[in-house]
């Protein structure tokens, strides 16, 4: 496979993934109640090698709340293609969760792809602007419907305690079904602190891209580690490397 193919297909999987600068670890400490603000740093790699940093940052003030994910090349792909992509939510915190009322996504190196989306769960519509290509469109927004940067912290606040995780996810224009079944819980021990975990796997059908979560049980189900892997067949993994919650 060509060096560009790989790098463009990184980029496109990375908005998917919702995946910061690559920090040393520290102790993370379990927390009672709902947070209020997580900061979690990521590496990602492909076939071993590092290609990408993440930093994920989640605040709460009330029943509000954002999120920002920051996605930046790393290693050898940097020198090849210097991108620099961020994810932001925005919106309520319910009885059912994270309700988000605004998503945005933004590309250093194709602002052309920059999207805007907002939620309009009273008419049920999500209005999407591209404010690089002039475009607006809107489409059907089903009632629970997460943007790709919520739905990994919904489980902060409504925590997965079946076997079998199910949830909408907007990816643009219409929302798809997300399910996840229970494996097993292993622990994970990133530098000096061991996280138990629970392991889910995706339920897919062909086409579909595979994923893998292992959720920190302590520590409001934080990611610990994600395996995904797309249709064409490009397998990316990230992994914490520090977490800090108040």
């Amino acid at each position: 496979m060509r060096l560009n193919s790989i790098c463009s297909r990184f980029i496109i999987s990375a908005s998917l993934l919702t995946l910061a600068a690559l920090m040393p670890a520290v102790h993370a400490q379990p927390q009672a109640g709902p947070p209020k603000k997580i900061t979690a740093h990521y590496k990602i790699h492909k076939s071993g090698i590092l290609i990408g940093t993440v930093e994920e940052r989640f605040s709460r003030e009330g029943d509000t709340y954002k999120i920002v994910s920051e996605t930046r090349t790393a290693g050898a792909l940097r020198w090849v293609l210097n991108d620099h992509l961020v994810l932001r939510s925005e919106g309520k915190i319910g009885a059912t969760g994270l309700v988000p009322a605004r998503y945005e996504m933004t590309r250093e190196r194709d602002p052309k792809k920059d999207i805007v989306s907002v939620f309009d769960f009273a008419k049920n519509r999500i209005f999407l602007t591209r404010p690089g290509g002039g475009m607006s469109e809107n489409f059907h927004l089903p009632d629970g419907t997460l943007d790709r940067v919520s739905a990994f912290y919904q489980f902060a606040f409504v925590a997965p305690v079946s076997p079998e995780v199910s949830f909408l996810m907007n990816q643009g224009k219409d929302a798809e079904r997300y399910l996840y079944r229970k494996v097993d819980e292993p622990t994970i021990k990133v530098g000096e602190t061991a996280y138990s975990t629970v392991h889910y796997v995706r339920e897919t059908k062909q086409g579909q891209a595979n994923a893998q979560l292992w959720l920190a049980k302590d520590w409001h189900f934080m990611a610990v580690r994600m395996v995904f892997e797309d249709s064409r067949g490009l397998s990316l993994e990230q992994t914490l490397v520090d977490l800090q919650i108040e």
